[in-house]
């Protein structure tokens, strides 16, 4: 039996499962997983990456969150949030993937009566983008019920820590039916704060107050500022797809592609850029996007295609495509070189970036689905990205692992931590 799947509450922190089915197909071949040789071909690693649930386990007292009686802080991070927010107090801290490595960890919050919760997850994954996170996340909130209850009210920017338009928020009424939800995004550094608080609908109130004040209780330290807000506005996009891409042989290029995955797709800030350079690489995610979905088996992926032109400078490329497989920093990335005339596919991760191969054009959507069913994929290079700022690439790689997947749509969005008559997670 799969970890958790024999609770009927279990919600997953990724956005594609909303139960145990995948788990429960995939979990053989997981199990022999930790037996697979270096360099294997990787059957199925981005399927087994949405499906292996993880259940978050409380973390040991102040093992990475320093707790004081007024305060939280996450040195590794160089943030800390307020103990208490509005009616809600923080309750106790979790870890999710990479556990000891304080990555990918969340403050609890909850009201005295337990009827409004909230959550600050804090998390590094190598995909750090409010807006991108916030349509994850959407997608996540929207499937978290069947048939759908949620109904989006809305997005906007807002202060974080005293600093203006550096989140991005959403708004939902009747979430899981009967609740009333808000999510708020922020990119600090390379880290990627979600803050979800959810109560009783008629409590619309309590619940934006909370919100409210752990939005402004957050302290930023040190290098650690947080990025204007990266909203995304993404039309629905046509029903046609296009002819499959192919393949291309390229393993010389591997570092130099290893090298493109260690740079931040949000853009870095001069301070930060590679080599020491002190001009700032531009974003390599833009504004322009259409939304649509993919369906893999009974579930469906958010994806985003970009429709907008290219930047053609030279450096970093231009994302083109964005399959959105969890809602916490998880996707696969398509990214258009103009110069070089290719396109480079890219798994991301908490802390990590696969380069999966290139192509002589955009792949179909069929065939980015097909990687998800069982098409042979070959990892050319895995890039660990350090919280201190350092990167580490390896050539060649093991096969991929499969990323820890209970759903986080934002702590209850399929279920997760939901007690009888009230939410016990955000």
């Amino acid at each position: 039996m799969v970890a958790g799947c024999s609770e009927p509450n279990t919600e997953f922190r990724y956005g594609l499962a909303g139960d145990c089915r995948a788990a429960m197909k995939l979990a053989s071949f997981l199990a022999m997983e930790g037996k697979a040789m270096r360099g294997m071909v990787i059957l199925a690693a981005l399927l087994l990456g949405l499906a292996g649930p993880a259940l978050a386990q409380p973390a040991r007292p102040d093992s990475l969150w320093n707790v004081s009686d007024e305060r939280l802080s996450l040195p590794l991070a160089k943030l800390s949030a307020p103990r208490r927010a509005a009616g809600a107090e923080y309750f106790e801290t979790m870890e999710f993937s990479h556990k000891g490595e304080g990555v990918d960890s969340a403050i609890k919050y909850r009201t005295a009566d337990r009827q409004i919760f909230a959550t600050l997850y804090v998390y590094y994954p190598s995909l750090a983008h409010t807006g991108v996170q916030a349509i994850a996340t959407d997608h996540a909130i929207r499937g978290s019920s069947n048939p759908p209850t949620a109904r989006p009210l809305g997005t906007a920017i807002a202060a974080a820590g005293g600093q203006p338009g550096v989140a991005v928020t959403a708004d939902y009424d009747h979430y899981l039916g009967d609740h009333f939800s808000k999510a708020a995004f922020v990119k600090a550094g390379r880290w990627m704060l979600k803050l979800r608080v959810s109560g009783p609908q008629e409590r619309s109130g309590e619940v934006t107050a909370v919100m409210t004040a752990l939005l402004d209780g957050l302290r930023f330290e040190g290098e650690t500022r947080p990025r204007p807000a990266a909203p995304i506005s993404a039309r629905e996009c046509g029903p046609a797809d296009r002819a499959d891409a192919r393949a291309l042989s390229d393993d010389d290029l591997v570092p130099a592609n290893a090298m493109l995955a260690t740079f931040d797709p949000a853009g870095q800030p001069a301070a930060n850029a590679p080599a020491g350079d002190q001009t700032p690489l531009l974003a390599r995610i833009g504004r322009d996007w259409c939304r649509t979905t993919l369906r893999v088996g009974d579930d469906e992926i958010a994806v985003l295609q970009a429709t907008g032109g290219e930047r053609r400078d030279g450096l970093g490329g231009d994302s083109a495509l964005l399959v959105l497989f969890s809602d916490a920093g998880g996707a696969l990335e398509v990214v258009r070189l103009a110069k070089e005339k290719k396109y480079l596919l890219l798994r991301h991760d908490i802390a990590e970036v696969e380069v999966l191969g290139s192509y002589d054009g955009l792949p179909s959507l069929a065939q980015i689905g097909r990687l998800f069913s069982g098409s042979p994929t070959r990892v050319r290079a895995r890039v660990r990205l350090k919280p201190n700022g350092g990167t580490e690439i390896n050539l060649p790689t093991p096969p991929a692992k499969a990323p820890d997947r209970t759903s986080r749509a934002a702590g209850s969005d399929s279920g997760k931590d939901i007690e009888p008559a009230a939410l016990a997670a955000e």
